[in-house]
């Protein structure tokens, strides 16, 4: 019966864990596992996964997510894990992502083939730009057209920074009849709730809705940008599409628009 296997640690960044699973997965793998963990918790902040699946006696997601109901540990600990790379030749991963991805909205998953086991290294060895804890999560981006309002989001948008943020924007909306808005997420952090509480979102919002006609989300965490894909049709005045990092000069050029004093990213 085959055990889990760690990476070598030279060819793995030390905050991320690296784990190839074959033959049928035991109790002393998970307990493996977990020690790996602890330690890797220890030293760093933020963490990545990259889990190899080839070779793995087949199964099924629902089998998957009951077997890691024990690891609570691992749950425990979410907020501390940017990516998850699942390496496999079976379906079953990309259905374990669709259903646990809107739950766990923070965390970034992606599958790859075994061919693609290097691509899959390179994305869980990046870790997102975090932000120090007291700088605001806005940031706004300069734009070559008026009517073009741009921002960047890094980090937890916080309830302290949103007054800004609201009378920014409405000053925008207020001289313009139509408008484009290009959001890069450079790392989402989520939003706190006290935010919602606050006088002048709902009215923001409300206009907003009247006069943008095309909305560009750039980097856009996978679960964001199935609910934009899904919520798109009904809002039959603005089109909202969604662009991968490194497609970010499209997004520009969709918007015909330009950021002024810096290169798209």
């Amino acid at each position: 019966m085959a055990k889990l296997q760690m990476f070598e640690e030279k060819t793995v960044p030390d905050h991320v864990i690296a784990i190839h699973f074959s033959g049928k997965m035991t109790g002393e793998d998970i307990q493996q596992y977990k020690k790996i963990l602890e330690g890797k918790l220890e030293k760093h902040g933020q963490l990545s996964f990259l889990i190899d699946f080839t070779g793995l006696s087949d199964m099924n997601a629902n089998a998957f997510v009951e077997g890691t109901k024990a690891d609570l540990e691992f749950l425990g600990h979410i907020d501390r894990f940017s990516r998850c790379a699942f390496v496999s030749d079976k379906e079953w991963p990309q259905a374990l992502i669709d259903f646990i991805g809107p739950v766990l909205p923070t965390l970034e998953m992606k599958v790859f083939t075994p061919e693609q086991s290097d691509e899959a290294m390179n994305w869980v060895s990046e870790l997102p730009e975090a932000p120090t804890a007291d700088s605001p999560a806005f940031r706004f981006i300069p734009t070559s057209r008026d009517d073009v309002f741009a921002f960047e989001i890094n980090g937890m948008i916080s309830a302290e920074e949103m007054p800004g943020v609201i009378k920014e924007f409405e000053g925008f909306l207020e001289r313009h009849d139509k408008v484009r808005l290009l959001n890069r997420m450079r790392h989402f952090g989520g939003i706190d709730p006290a935010v919602f509480m606050q006088g002048g979102l709902v009215s923001m919002k409300l206009a907003a809705m009247q006069k943008v006609e095309r909305y560009a989300i750039v980097g856009a965490p996978g679960w964001m940008r199935k609910i934009i894909k899904s919520i798109n049709p009904a809002f039959t005045d603005m089109d909202m599409r969604t662009f991968s990092k490194d497609k970010e000069q499209d997004a520009w050029e969709w918007l015909e628009a330009a950021p002024a004093g810096e290169s798209a990213r």
